[in-house]
């Protein structure tokens, strides 16, 4: 399942941030290149899976961190494609979901009180 977390990059563990940068580029591949490229999308937006309206900041920020992290990243994305969506994703669910889904995560969450 495609899948913007959205969550603080800062919680991700390196699984999950480089896990969400290649689904951002596997999304706008979808959607500019599969002939129901923007059906599929919108199945996902309305699940509230994905949002196209934050997709180009979103993946600027997993690359601000990977390279804070040291891990390499010469992919840009610069998404031109169509938007729906927009503010589909439960930030606050798919933070839950997460935590519970990936104990380096849920750590990373717990050394910033400000996240956890």
């Amino acid at each position: 399942m495609t899948r913007m977390w959205c969550v603080p990059v800062e919680i991700l563990c390196e699984q999950h941030l480089a896990g969400e940068h290649a689904e951002h580029h596997q999304l706008e591949g979808t959607i500019l290149r599969h002939p129901h490229g923007e059906a599929i999308a919108e199945g996902h937006a309305e699940k509230g899976n994905i949002d196209t309206t934050r997709l180009e900041e979103r993946h600027d920020d997993l690359a601000a961190e990977m390279e804070r992290r040291g891990m390499n990243h010469d992919s840009p994305l610069d998404y031109d494609g169509p938007t729906f969506g927009a503010g589909a994703i439960d930030v606050e669910r798919n933070r839950e979901d997460l935590l519970e889904r990936c104990d380096d995560c849920a750590a990373r969450a717990r050394e910033r009180p400000t996240e956890a």
